[in-house]
């Protein structure tokens, strides 16, 4: 059976609140006492009960994460990124799983709140709109990644989707395409739409370039449904502004089955850099996010809430990768 803090003092010839002093690092006990509860706790091997400590700490130590769907190869950079930066500062981190699903978030809402968490990291855009007054008033400190900033004042990190859209839609006039078809997300996605405004500018600063929306859902299926109708309405060559990289390489998947050359007919450019898209077949050109900073940054904000300073949201840039899916289009004789 474990031992007690009472079996510890009583080994160490000193009472519980000496030893509860000692454990909190208290200055007010003598050197030679403190050795003695030391080697006392370390012959019973007496392990303090974390419940305990936390209540007279009224800390956790312990962060919750949510994020909207732990499948997509974005999330767990945006993860690590969160679990180091937690860690490094000592505490741990209880990750849920929202899946898109309301009644879900809603409950593991409800879950960190009996966790009794030091703060709460919400990586969804669409859970933050969905659930922004509870968010805006929860009782311990709220941080948003990838989500917009202007929820009722709540900190948000996020990379500039305008500037991310602009760069690929110009990388693809670039090549010579004047006929672009910009694959969205989710349609409720906030983001999306930032992402097809720089694509918009872009298109609109280039004289007899179009831009054709089409909309797709984020994920691998839908990028290669949409890549089928886009075939079907658009005669190539065209270039393709993805939504993210499952997107594009869903996209890329259809292109060989349609008899369609990336990149000498379609050039596809996707958004993320998830680890996946230097791998597919031609490697795919995309827009690289900071998944694993947006992590580390919201550890920090948090922090700096806890410790009642005020934190500022943050756009953190964004840059091209180019990769085999594009390339300059052949000059005719």
């Amino acid at each position: 059976m474990a031992a007690n803090i009472a079996e510890v003092a009583a080994r160490a010839g000193v009472s519980t609140a000496t030893v509860s002093r000692v454990m909190a690092g208290s200055d007010k006990v003598r050197a030679d006492t403190r050795e003695k509860v030391l080697a006392a706790m370390a012959e019973l091997d007496y392990r303090p009960s974390g419940v305990a400590r936390a209540l007279r700490r009224r800390s956790t130590a312990t962060l919750g994460l949510v994020v909207t769907d732990i499948a997509n190869p974005f999330y767990p950079e945006v993860v690590l990124g969160v679990e180091d930066a937690a860690r490094r500062r000592g505490s741990s981190v209880l990750l849920c799983n929202a899946a898109e699903d309301a009644d879900r978030e809603s409950a593991y809402l409800d879950l960190l709140l009996e966790r009794r968490v030091d703060a709460a990291i919400v990586a969804s855009g669409s859970m933050a709109r969905r659930h922004a007054a509870r968010l805006a008033s929860f009782p311990v400190p709220v941080v948003l990644v990838n989500a917009s900033p202007s929820l009722h004042g709540v900190p948000a990190v996020a990379c500039d989707d305008h500037t991310g859209g602009w760069l690929a839609a110009t990388h693809l006039l670039s090549c010579g395409h004047r006929r672009l078809v910009h694959i969205s997300g989710p349609s409720e996605a906030g983001e999306t739409s930032q992402r097809l405004e720089g694509a918009r500018a872009a298109v609109d600063a280039h004289a007899g370039a179009e831009l054709l929306v089409m909309h797709g859902d984020g994920h691998l299926e839908g990028g290669r449904r949409t890549m089928m109708r886009a075939a079907q309405t658009v005669a190539p060559p065209f270039g393709v502004v993805a939504h993210n990289d499952l997107t594009a390489i869903g996209a890329l998947s259809v292109t060989r089955d349609l008899g369609l050359d990336v990149p000498a007919d379609i050039g596809i450019v996707g958004f993320d850099d998830i680890a996946l898209s230097a791998y597919v077949g031609p490697p795919l050109t995309t827009v690289a996010q900071d998944k694993y900073g947006m992590g580390v940054w919201a550890v920090d904000a948090v922090a700096a809430l806890l410790d009642g300073r005020t934190v500022d949201s943050a756009i953190l840039p964004v840059e091209l990768v180019v990769r085999r899916s594009t390339a300059p289009l052949p000059q005719g004789p």
